[in-house]
């Protein structure tokens, strides 16, 4: 979503609030990709905040959350998840030196820092930097529960269905094969 903030530029407001939606398939910039198991319906990010100017130092501001769609790591069921953060962004309304690189021409940091959004013809989209924020918020991995059981590992059924019956069958390792019989051999001494 395009954010104006012309007002703010020219101190006209101080701040502005803004509440909105958005669906990473449908946003106006290229933004980051989310691992392939999680699943954003339309409008599943919800934003809200305020841009501010202070001093003349313009602040984007919001509060993010994100319901999405996974699957259980342990049981692979489909399950419902909320995340929510914070993105905190300073505007800067130019380029300095028309170029994307943090390093100066003598190799020294230019004081560039990532958390920057810049406004283009006085407008924002803070959408590429929310994904972002997301792509490093989501966890690991989730789970359903967290006593989920999980899958057999002999036949895949999921165990929190009812017992499939492989685990009743005890596999001994032909190389310890051995070990019961002298086990019961001892007792007999």
């Amino acid at each position: 979503m395009k954010i104006d903030v012309s007002m703010l530029m020219n101190h006209r407001l101080e701040e502005a609030k803004f509440d909105y939606t958005f669906d990473p398939e449908h946003t106006d910039v290229e933004c980051v990709s989310l691992p392939e198991d999680v699943v954003i319906p339309n409008g599943g990010i919800s934003v809200v905040g305020r841009v501010r100017n202070s001093l003349g130092c313009m602040m984007f501001e919001s509060h993010v959350t994100v319901r999405y769609g996974t699957m259980c790591a342990r049981c692979l069921d489909d399950i419902e998840a909320v995340v929510e953060f914070d993105v905190n962004r300073v505007i800067l309304t130019e380029r300095v030196g028309g170029s994307d690189s943090h390093v100066s021409e003598d190799g020294e940091w230019d004081g560039v820092v990532d958390d920057v959004i810049y406004a283009n013809d006085s407008k924002i989209i803070p959408d590429a930097d929310i994904m972002e924020e997301l792509s490093l918020e989501l966890p690991t991995f989730v789970l359903c529960s967290e006593d989920c059981p999980g899958l057999c590992p002999k036949c895949g059924a999921r165990l929190k269905d009812g017992d499939c019956g492989c685990r009743e069958e005890k596999t001994i390792d032909p190389r310890l094969a051995i070990l019961p019989q002298l086990l019961d051999n001892k007792e007999e001494e």
